[in-house]
């Protein structure tokens, strides 16, 4: 999964690349650039001439929003030189990095997954959601099958950053049984935090079950930004990897 977020973000970072491109080329040439005489911030407009000299023209006042341009273009092509950069360093990571498939010791189908399972929270049973088991169609990393792409994209997530989850597992909620999606351990702090995933918000009959299962939650002492997360996305607007790990980063690291 952390391969896919790094081709992901190359291929992110390859259209905003030409994105700045086109804006930076319809910014006046030259530059700005900035100067201070006898206490005074001074603005001068520097580029080359007809013969390849450089030239340097003061900007008076009247003509304050030629400075305002020439100092954004400097700015967005600090911008572009940052993203080049970082697609840089990713293309050579991609081409370096060798990748060890370390789930495979967890799948159900492992010989090593009873012994492992038996020093980890996440992989003793516990009572799980069982209603409509067929659709429960994409495999995670630890050899379960979540319900969505969304879903799995947050377990693996989890998983790389190697921090126990438990999924759809049971939670007596106000007297209703509940099952969120994930149950996440933090082990430093032996605190367990809810996290939803809402993934049909354009949907009102399914925003009308997101809004009970909030006052559930809110009334039953789970607070969002405390023990208790949600992600949410649309057709117009999935879910992507690096609103997973900042998230990941933000509350579990």
């Amino acid at each position: 999964m952390i391969e896919k977020y790094y081709e992901s973000r190359k291929e992110q970072l390859e259209k905003e690349i030409i994105e700045l491109e086109a804006r930076i080329a319809g910014y006046p040439s030259g530059t700005i650039v900035i100067c201070e005489i006898k206490g005074k911030i001074r603005y001068y407009h520097q580029r080359k001439n007809k013969n390849g000299e450089v030239e340097r023209k003061y900007i008076n006042e009247k003509n304050r929003n030629l400075a305002v341009e020439l100092a954004q273009k400097v700015f967005l092509k600090s911008v572009l030189c940052d993203k080049k950069n970082e697609l840089g360093s990713i293309e050579q990571y991609l081409k370096t990095r060798y990748w060890t498939d370390y789930g495979k010791y967890l799948d159900e189908n492992s010989r090593y997954r009873k012994l492992l399972a038996s020093k980890r929270w996440d992989m003793e049973d516990y009572e799980r959601n069982l209603s409509h088991p067929e659709n429960l169609i994409v495999k995670a990393p630890k050899g379960e099958y979540v319900r969505s792409k969304s879903e799995a994209l947050i377990a693996n997530a989890l998983f790389d950053a190697g921090i126990p989850y438990r999924y759809e597992c049971k939670l007596d909620v106000g007297g209703d049984d509940i099952y969120p999606d994930f149950t996440v351990r933090i082990e430093k702090e032996n605190k367990l935090v809810i996290w939803e995933h809402f993934g049909k918000m354009d949907d009102p009959e399914y925003v009308q079950n997101v809004i009970w299962k909030m006052r559930q939650y809110i009334k039953n002492g789970y607070y969002p930004g405390k023990n208790f997360l949600a992600t949410y996305e649309s057709k117009a607007d999935p879910l992507t990897i690096d609103v997973v790990q900042k998230i990941i980063a933000d509350n579990f690291m």
